[in-house]
């Protein structure tokens, strides 16, 4: 769901770039509305595409880029914060579809009888 890796990427931020925790409280609250507004969506396109596994690698990959993309071009001291935020927005939008992604293909594998069950499972790796 983003959110580890949005944790990891604001502590990283303040440690290494030292931002301020309002600097990357901004940007953590950018990519959890962001991933908020795209997320019903997201789950829409999932519904309704035959390239499932696709979208959902585009995204995955996508989220990586963006993450390496903020531990290259992150300034000292948030010097570039308006685009930082950019990035987040992205990121956002792109992990909004990694969760319905994974519910989808799932639903497709095993059923709707089997859907709890399995997420249980998927959660759990």
């Amino acid at each position: 769901d983003g959110l580890t890796m949005i944790n990891m990427q604001n502590a990283f931020l303040i440690v290494s770039k030292n931002y301020t925790e309002k600097q990357a409280g901004v940007l953590f609250v950018v990519f959890g509305l962001s991933q908020f507004l795209f997320q019903t969506p997201a789950g829409y396109m999932m519904d309704y595409t035959n390239k499932k596994t696709a979208v959902l690698s585009a995204a995955c990959i996508a989220t990586s880029f963006l993450t390496i993309l903020t531990a290259l071009t992150a300034q000292e001291e948030g010097g570039n914060i308006g685009f930082m935020i950019v990035i987040k927005f992205f990121q956002g939008v792109v992990t909004a579809f990694i969760p319905p992604g994974l519910n989808s293909i799932t639903q497709g594998i095993v059923g709707s009888v089997g859907m709890t069950k399995q997420v249980s499972r998927n959660e759990m790796m």
